[in-house]
């Protein structure tokens, strides 16, 4: 009992929680930092004069002029950074800014946003050089019996080596090549044991909404790349014995079925079962039986204890990191058409490792990831066409360029009130139709809760 209680404070404290705030906090510093650095050098470049350099705020730590004539200082509070331009607000302000070509301007003003962006794929090729990609191996963990997959005759542990004559390294070139088709015939490359063979195959198509919501649609195989570990908690049977709920009695029989093939029914994302016959291995699950052990509440059905760090050539790393960065920006430009609810799965990465002998490198990605999450933030929303934004800066240097004269702050203050309400509408529309979804996913949750409560409070009050 003592033991359980230690491992529950564990669970409470860990070192993640106590370093996790302030790093965020250096995140968005240093994002703010190169996102002004991105105008300053964009300025020096075509001899503009820049007035002022301020990192931070409040009290001034140190300052200085450096030759060009810049006054540059560091403040107490790592809360932010600003680059003067004189001009900057339009031709009505005057000065050396105003005086430049339209094109130098439109680039200096641009240059925030495009040094957080262009960040991107250089943070994530020199991770993946270093470390390697984060993957998930092209290897099946599971087989959903009467399904496409199953029906060809593929089974737990077969190796995709290419689809259609194209190679496949991990999971996401699978996704990209294979998933993206739909439901059209390939020819898929397998490795089985030492036997290597082409395998004609078809998947499904599948449309549903899972437990937020959210609707999704794929191509569907009938199978599951579990590789990253699961928790009992998702086990809903096993062996055709219900364990919903019930995490003691799935240990049991996992326990019972080491190193055979066994029917085991996930919770799928719609949270309905999802029965997949995988093959239970000891040299895995080690600690399933050891209550002191974090893996005592967690289960490893792939070949391998979780997700990998991919090693590859430099030009393929090259290409990920180009597609990976790609990705971000659209999924996050995404996010304000489809706020009920956020889609956790764009901000996330579903691949990363979560190997305990890796663990610094973990949390490196972990944190490098966000970081990359928070130049594409603070790059599109300074994008936008609002006051104090760079796109509220350029949209106003673009109508005094048509119009051939300054602006009032009269008719700019118009202006962005028109653009504000019509941004805020477009996203209102496009959320309408997706409120009744979400109210019903936000109720069908509370309703799980106090279902769930309820058998323990009649305990606690008996017991009690």
């Amino acid at each position: 009992m003592e033991s359980q209680y230690n491992k529950m404070e564990a669970d409470w404290f860990k070192i993640e929680y106590l370093i996790g705030p302030p790093v965020f906090l250096l995140l968005i510093f240093i994002t703010l930092v190169l996102h002004e650095l991105g105008h300053y050098f964009a300025a020096r470049m075509f001899k503009m004069p820049v007035d002022s350099i301020v990192i931070g705020r409040g009290r001034t730590l140190k300052h200085w002029d450096d030759k060009h004539g810049t006054r540059w200082s560091i403040r107490r509070l790592p809360l932010g950074a600003h680059v003067h331009l004189q001009g900057l607000e339009g031709l009505s302000e005057g000065g050396a800014f105003a005086a430049q070509p339209f094109w130098k301007r439109t680039v200096t003003i641009l240059a925030g946003p495009l040094a957080n962006l262009a960040i991107l794929p250089f943070l994530f090729f020199a991770f993946y050089m270093l470390v390697g990609q984060p993957s998930t191996p092209p290897v099946l963990v599971g087989v959903e019996p009467g399904l496409a997959a199953d029906k060809a005759g593929m089974q737990p542990g077969d190796r995709f080596l290419a689809v259609d004559g194209q190679p496949v390294a991990n999971f996401q070139d699978i996704w990209r090549v294979a998933y993206s088709k739909g439901a059209v015939q390939s020819i898929y490359t397998i490795q089985r044991g030492d036997k290597i063979f082409d395998l004609p195959f078809t998947p499904d198509w599948t449309e549903y909404k899972d437990e937020d919501g959210i609707e999704r649609k794929n191509a569907r195989f009938g199978v599951t790349w579990q590789h990253s570990p699961l928790k009992l908690s998702a086990i809903m049977s096993v062996a055709d014995q219900n364990t919903q709920d019930d995490e003691d009695k799935a240990r049991a029989l996992l326990l019972k079925n080491m190193d055979k093939e066994v029917i085991v029914g996930f919770k799928g994302p719609d949270g309905k079962e999802k029965p997949a016959r995988v093959r239970l291995s000891s040299a895995l699950n080690p600690n399933l039986d050891n209550p002191n052990h974090d893996d005592y509440e967690r289960i490893f059905f792939g070949q391998t204890r979780g997700n990998i760090y991919l090693d590859r050539p430099a030009f393929e790393h090259a290409a990920q990191a180009l597609r990976k960065s790609a990705a971000m920006i659209r999924n996050i430009a995404s996010v304000p058409f489809q706020l009920l609810p956020i889609d956790s799965y764009k901000l996330k990465d579903s691949n990363e490792v979560m190997h305990e002998d890796t663990r610094i490198l973990n949390m490196l990605y972990t944190y490098m990831h966000l970081f990359a999450l928070t130049c594409v933030v603070i790059a599109l929303v300074n994008l936008l066409p609002l006051p104090y934004m760079d796109g509220g800066h350029l949209l106003t240097q673009i109508i005094e360029r048509i119009l051939k004269k300054p602006m009032s702050r009269k008719s700019k203050a118009v202006l962005f009130a028109l653009i504000f309400f019509s941004l805020y509408a477009v996203i209102a529309v496009s959320n309408m139709n997706k409120v009744p979804g979400y109210i019903d996913s936000r109720l069908k949750k509370v309703h799980e809760f106090i279902e769930e409560r309820q058998p323990k409070d009649r305990d606690e009050a008996i017991n009690g």
